[in-house]
Order: structure tokens, then C-alpha cells, then sequence
């Protein structure tokens, strides 16, 4: 939904302070194993000699980097190589999984040494990517404002990618849940990463169902939400036709700014403001009449930004920049 720019200067910073932890840890495995718990004892698994030649070769100049900020193909690449000479890392059941898991979830990921709020901070995204309905942060139970941050790859599948920065998609608790994307596989649904998402790779437009727009004001059941995209295994996976046809509301209320030339009227009466020296922009004044979020860079500021954005340009409330 929401096009994310690539930023190899925030995956540099990512990298680096992680890079001890992850070079630590995995020296630690190649040397000792790790501890499991099985039944009411536990077991050490060490690495196979599949694995002891993958970890080690993580460990030489630059090969740990290159998997941490591996760009969208990168890591697609990387999946393929994976696939040829090491299927076993892929089998969520296997031993070579589970080191793995330990090695970048439970080592790193899931500990306080890898801040989520800090992450977030340098990507800087107010609302979910993948549907563009919902803030990225939600209160826990002891109070605090925590970020929901989903692995594009999931990590039971794919744990060597749960430290790698352009797999990390800030994201809200409706479109990470197990109903929705959860642990699903990206490569077999066909989602596209929101990194690799065009901005016009989605479009929202709108069909009036009765004759009465007006008068029906506040009857959501007058106006039917439309969106079109070609990026189908998002739409299907994050519902997205159905949640947005929930919310033929905010479109009702454009259509009827539009057919009471609210936008014209608004913008005489702001200019009057210059003469007690109060100046708006252009841009301010299409944010106000449209109620939203008018630039294209501007989308993740706001839920619903892109649905604002498409059907007030389509009803002429706002002109394209």
C-alpha cells in the first residue's frame, strides 16, 4: 500500500549496532552449540558440517553485512542460493533451523539489546505500510508504547533473515496477526515487499450507489469504496478490498465537499487571513479542505492518507503536484 523508500544509510546504522552481538553469538554456536531445552533436561545441538561452513562463512569480511542490509532482491537472491546448497535451513523442523533461530531471533531480535522503538525511529513510518488503515504503535500492559514490527520473511521459515534490515516492515497489530499475514510465505502468496511497491501500484476510486448523495450525508451504505491494484497477493492477504469498503464514510464526506464546492468556498475564505498575516501554502490549504495528508511523501503520516489523496483528486478538491 504504502511505497517505502530504500535507505542503505539507516541498514549501514542498523548493521553496525548489531554487528558485535551477531558476529559474538555466532562464534560462541560454531564453538559450543547451543543449549535446548528437551522434556525437563536440556540438550546441546551443535551445527552440522552444512551449517559450521555457512556460520563460518558469515564470519568473513563483509558476508554478515551483505545479509543484514541485503536489499528486497538481495534477500530473494539469497533465498534462491539457499534453496540449492542448504534446503535444510528452510525446514522450520530441522536442527540447522533452530540454531539459526537462536543464533538471530533468540540471541538478538527478542532481546532489549535491539531497541524496535529506535528501529522504527530511523525509518520514520506513523502508519502501517501494508494497509495504510492504522498507526504502527499500541500500548502494553505495563504502559508502554511499543512499535508492531513484522518479519517479511517470516522468521520460523527464514530466521537468518530476523536481523535484516529491508525485512524488518514496521506494521500494525491487524495486518501482522496470524489471520492476516502472520508467519504466511511471502513467496508462495506472492506479497510484495512494501519496499519494492510503487505508489501507483494501488488505486482507490469510488461508485455512487444511490441518486440521493446529499441528502444521505451520513449514510456510508450510498457510496461503495473501489480499489484496483495489480499487486494481488496483497489484496487477498491483507484483505484490503474488504477492510476499505468498511469505511465508504470518508468518501461519502468528500463527495458531498465536492458537490457543495466546499474546496472553492474554503479557499477564499483562508486568503482572507493574509490581511490579519496569517499566510497558508498551497499545500496547507489542500490539507485542510481535504481533511488529510495532500503529498505522495506524506502518506505514512496519516491513516487513510492515499484513499484521501486518490478520491479528492478524482472530485477535483485537490490538483496533482
Amino acid at each position: 500500500m504504502i511505497s517505502l523508500k530504500l535507505n542503505d544509510k539507516a541498514a549501514e546504522s542498523h548493521f553496525l549496532l548489531i554487528e558485535k552481538l551477531l558476529t559474538s553469538r555466532i562464534s560462541n554456536v560454531i564453538k559450543n552449540g547451543i543449549r535446548k531445552k528437551s522434556g525437563k533436561i536440556f540438550v546441546v545441538l551443535k551445527p552440522n558440517k552444512d551449517l559450521l561452513n555457512y556460520l563460518n562463512f558469515l564470519l568473513i569480511s563483509g558476508n554478515l553485512k551483505k545479509l543484514i542490509t541485503a536489499k528486497p532482491d538481495g534477500l530473494i537472491k539469497i533465498i534462491s542460493d539457499l534453496n540449492k546448497n542448504y534446503t535444510e535451513f528452510l525446514d522450520s523442523k530441522s536442527e540447522s533451523n533452530r540454531i539459526l533461530y537462536n543464533i538471530f531471533v533468540s540471541s538478538c531480535y527478542d532481546t532489549k539489546k535491539f531497541s524496535k522503538h529506535d528501529f522504527i525511529t530511523i525509518i520514520n513510518l506513523d502508519t502501517c505500510p501494508y494497509c495504510n488503515r492504522n498507526y504502527i504503535y499500541y500500548l502494553a500492559k505495563k504502559d508502554e508504547i511499543k512499535p508492531q514490527i513484522d518479519h517479511f520473511f517470516p522468521k520460523s521459515k527464514y530466521p537468518f533473515f530476523a536481523m535484516s534490515f529491508y525485512n524488518l516492515i514496521p506494521s500494525c497489530q491487524t495486518c501482522n496477526g496470524l489471520e492476516v499475514k502472520g508467519e504466511k510465505d511471502p513467496v508462495k502468496l506472492k506479497i510484495t515487499n512494501p519496499y519494492q511497491i510503487m505508489d501507483t501500484d494501488f488505486t482507490f476510486s469510488y461508485k455512487i450507489l444511490t441518486s440521493g448523495i446529499i441528502s444521505s450525508l451520513l449514510d456510508k451504505n450510498s457510496v461503495k469504496v473501489e480499489l484496483t491494484s495489480s499487486l494481488t497477493g496483497n489484496l487477498e492477504v491483507f484483505k484490503l478490498k474488504e477492510l476499505y469498503e468498511l469505511h465508504s464514510d470518508h468518501v461519502v464526506e468528500l463527495v458531498f465537499k465536492s458537490k457543495i464546492k466546499y474546496s472553492d468556498t474554503y479557499r477564499k475564505y483562508l486568503k482572507k487571513y493574509r490581511e490579519k498575516g496569517i499566510f497558508f501554502s498551497d499545500n496547507e490549504v489542500d490539507r485542510m479542505i481535504l481533511g488529510n495528508y495532500t503529498n505522495i511523501d506524506d502518506i505514512h503520516k496519516r491513516p487513510f492518507s492515499k484513499l484521501y489523496q486518490d478520491i479528492g483528486l478524482d472530485l477535483g478538491l485537490i490538483k496533482k503536484k
